[in-house]
C-alpha cells in the first residue's frame, strides 16, 4: 500500500503545473487578409499582404477544397503541445505590422479575458523576407517586458506551425502554391520569468523593425496561445489527494 501511494502522488505531482499552449481570445486584429465567403478574393479582404497575394479560408478554393486556412483549431506543427485558433475570417483577422516610413509598424493585441501564463506562443510569418520583430508583455501591473524575434518568411523556413495552405492573387483571383509546402506560418515560444508568471498579462504590443526602406517588408501575426499559471481544478484536486495521502501514511509511522 505504501508503495503505490507514493507512487500515485508522484504521477499527481509531475501532472501538476504542466500544460500545453491554448487559444487565447484577442481583439485589436487590424487586417483582413484572409478571403472567405462567397465571390473575390478583393470583396473581402482589405488588402493585399505581399503587394500581390492573400491567404483564404479552407474550402474556399472549390477546385482543391484541402487547401486554404483552417476554421477550426489546430495542433502546431512544431510544437504538439501547442494548439492555435485563428481569428474569424469574415472581419480583421490579422495584426499587419508595415515597415517604418509604409504605414503602422506597431500594433496592439489585447486579451479578451487578461490572465497569467508560465508560457506564450506566437503565431507569425514575414512578408517579403524574414523580418526583425520586437514585442512587449503588457501587464495590470508593473513593467512591460520586452524582447524581440524574427518573423521568417512564408516560405521555405523550418519552424512552422502550419504550412502548404496556398495563396490567392486578390486582383487576378489566381490560386498559388497549391499542392506545395507553402505558405507557412511559424511558432514562436516563450516562456516568461517567474515574476512575470505570478502577474495578469492584459495585453501584447508587437513592432515590425524593419527599416531598409523597402515596401511590403511586413510582419502578420495571425494568433497567439498560452499556458495558463493557474492551475487546472482537476489538477488541484488530484495534488490535494496525493498529499493527503502523504500525510495519513506519514502519521502513522
Amino acid at each position: 500500500m505504501k508503495k503505490i501511494v507514493i507512487v500515485a502522488s508522484f504521477a499527481s505531482l509531475a501532472g501538476f503545473g504542466v500544460a500545453g499552449n491554448t487559444p487565447i481570445s484577442l481583439t485589436g486584429f487590424n487586417f483582413d487578409g484572409i478571403a472567405d465567403g462567397s465571390g473575390s478574393a478583393a470583396s473581402s479582404t482589405t488588402g493585399t499582404l505581399d503587394s500581390i497575394y492573400d491567404y483564404f479560408t479552407l474550402g474556399w478554393d472549390t477546385g482543391t477544397p484541402s487547401a486554404g486556412l483552417p476554421t477550426a483549431s489546430f495542433v502546431s506543427a512544431f510544437n504538439a503541445n501547442t494548439t492555435f485558433l485563428l481569428a474569424a475570417p469574415k472581419g480583421n483577422n490579422l495584426l499587419w505590422l508595415q515597415q517604418a516610413g509604409s504605414g503602422a509598424t506597431s500594433g496592439t493585441l489585447s486579451l479578451a479575458a487578461p490572465g497569467s501564463f508560465t508560457t506564450l506562443a506566437f503565431l507569425v510569418t514575414g512578408f517579403n523576407g524574414s523580418q526583425p520583430t520586437g514585442y512587449s508583455l503588457n501587464f495590470s501591473a508593473g513593467s512591460p517586458t520586452s524582447g524581440s524575434f524574427t518573423s521568417l518568411d512564408n516560405f521555405n523556413n523550418s519552424g512552422y506551425a502550419i504550412n502548404g495552405f496556398g495563396r490567392v492573387s486578390r486582383s487576378g483571383g489566381a490560386f498559388d502554391s497549391i499542392g506545395s509546402t507553402n505558405p507557412r506560418l511559424y511558432e514562436i515560444d516563450l516562456t516568461l520569468s517567474g515574476a512575470d508568471q505570478l502577474k495578469t498579462l492584459d495585453s501584447v504590443t508587437f513592432t515590425n523593425n524593419e527599416t531598409s526602406g523597402t515596401t511590403f517588408h511586413d510582419v502578420g501575426v495571425f494568433a497567439i496561445s498560452g499556458a495558463s499559471a493557474v492551475p487546472e481544478p482537476a489538477s488541484l484536486c488530484a495534488l490535494g489527494l496525493s498529499l493527503a495521502a502523504i500525510a495519513r501514511r506519514k502519521r502513522r509511522k
